[in-house]
């Protein structure tokens, strides 16, 4: 089983919930014998409150994430071929997946999950082993991210490798779902609500861990709603 992980760009000329149509109407319709697991985060109007926590470091931030699990990618061209007709532009990488966190309870099946799921894509600083990498990310900074802050699904990806020549050299993508009061409340982001001083604590604690192996010139932050169209369609 291989999980995929899709950014996509829409077309200039549709509007941004005809895209989202597609992709929650059209798309698990047409991807449901092909894959096993299917989750559409797009970020659209229900996270404009998130609107300070986006970052990039690239071209446009994309407008949507599909995530897909498939018997294998070898089988997949066509699933790239679909997306390719819903976009403007496609990337895809094939990732390693390890769940953290995961409230099942937050997600609904066709429905949008509870709060809202941030995605970050991030590259390896230049001067950083991988090994060092992963192991600052995995005994190190993996206990801070789940102590300090609200977040109540956590999941690391590991990039095995981009299936464009192109793309950025992303080393892992993240998945974190948060409370929808996180999105403009650092103290609830920060799980310090009405707390100064944990407030202030927590966000130098993760601050602190996160300069440790971030480049912050190569990273990519996007706010999204969560949708888990399909699961485990073929367990």
């Amino acid at each position: 089983m291989e999980k995929i992980v899709f950014k996509l760009w829409r077309r200039e000329s549709e509007s941004l919930e005809k895209f989202k149509q597609s992709l929650l109407v059209d798309l698990p319709e047409t991807l449901e014998s092909l894959v096993s697991d299917l989750q559409v985060n797009i970020a659209d109007e229900d996270v404009d409150a998130a609107a300070a926590l986006a970052q990039t470091n690239y071209s446009k931030n994309p407008d949507a994430i599909v995530f897909i699990k498939v018997v294998s990618q070898y089988y997949s061209e066509n699933i790239i071929s679909i997306l390719k007709h819903l976009t403007s532009k496609v990337e895809g990488f094939i990732v390693s997946e390890s769940i953290i966190l995961q409230d099942d309870s937050k997600d609904h099946q066709g429905k949008r999950s509870d709060g809202f799921s941030q995605v970050v894509f991030l590259e390896k600083p230049l001067d950083m082993s991988d090994f060092d990498w992963f192991d600052h990310w995995t005994h190190h900074h993996t206990k801070i991210a789940i102590e300090t802050q609200s977040n109540f699904t956590y999941v690391q990806n590991t990039v095995v490798r981009p299936l464009q020549k192109d793309s950025p050299n992303f080393i892992a993508v993240i998945e974190e779902c948060f409370p929808s009061e996180a999105m403009s409340n650092p103290s609830i982001f920060y799980n310090a609500e009405n707390n100064a001083e944990l407030l202030l604590k927590n966000t130098e604690l993760m601050m602190s861990s996160c300069s440790s192996f971030i480049d912050f010139q190569k990273i990519e932050v996007i706010p999204t709603s969560r949708y888990r169209m399909i699961k485990d369609n073929k367990s």
